[in-house]
């Protein structure tokens, strides 16, 4: 029996989550990525919602999806049900709430609780459009990401600062994590699919 193979099987699929207290900018940032649009307007995420984006990176074609996730505690227990099917996180701060900066280290004890051991993470310390309100200093949160190991990016949703190369770069380091043995069967099922074909042509 032959098997269908569309264009998607071409591609490797990256789930990442942002997660981060409400009103970081989680949707702003992702919805500026995926759609390069930015809006003043504050709108409020229920639950979870996710956005694709297709990338070409190190010769490799990536469908990333993006999960947004609600900063609100009563809705926290539907986005964590997520968690464990994760491959990377982007936790986000914003540098004009202290209270969202030490909110960072309760992020990492969930995913360190919920998601695989493995993990990539990176943090974004958001809003850099409002750095005259700034009161979170860049050297803190470069100290805060050396404390955990992770790489951090000041980011701004409206301008688009930094977003490419943060996005890119947890990508990178989930690329690095994937497995060989996954990819050379699907590579393995290309040629079955391809000599299947060619019988075909070849009988008649």
């Amino acid at each position: 029996m032959e098997e269908d193979f569309s264009i998607e099987d071409e591609y490797n699929k990256i789930k990442i989550m942002l997660i981060g207290d409400s009103t970081v900018g989680k949707t702003s940032l992702i919805r500026k990525y995926c759609e390069n649009e930015f809006s003043e307007t504050y709108i409020t995420t229920v639950g979870i919602d996710f956005q694709i984006k297709y990338l070409d990176i190190n010769n490799k074609k990536i469908k990333l999806q993006i999960w947004d996730t609600a900063g609100q505690e009563r809705y926290q227990t539907v986005a964590k049900n997520y968690f464990n099917s994760s491959n990377g996180f982007i936790i986000v701060y914003d540098i004009a709430q202290r209270s969202t900066f030490d909110s960072v280290n309760n992020w990492v004890e969930q995913i360190k609780e919920l998601a695989p051991s493995h993990i990539k993470i990176v943090i974004f310390g958001n809003k850099t459009d409002l750095n005259s309100n700034r009161v979170i200093k860049i050297k803190e949160g470069k100290e805060l990401g050396e404390k955990f190991n992770f790489k951090f990016f000041e980011t701004s949703a409206k301008t688009g600062q930094n977003l490419n190369e943060g996005f890119e770069y947890l990508v990178k380091e989930i690329l690095g994590d994937i497995d060989p043995v996954k990819r050379s069967r699907k590579e393995g099922k290309k040629l079955i699919n391809k000599n299947q074909k060619d019988k075909k042509s070849s009988c008649c």
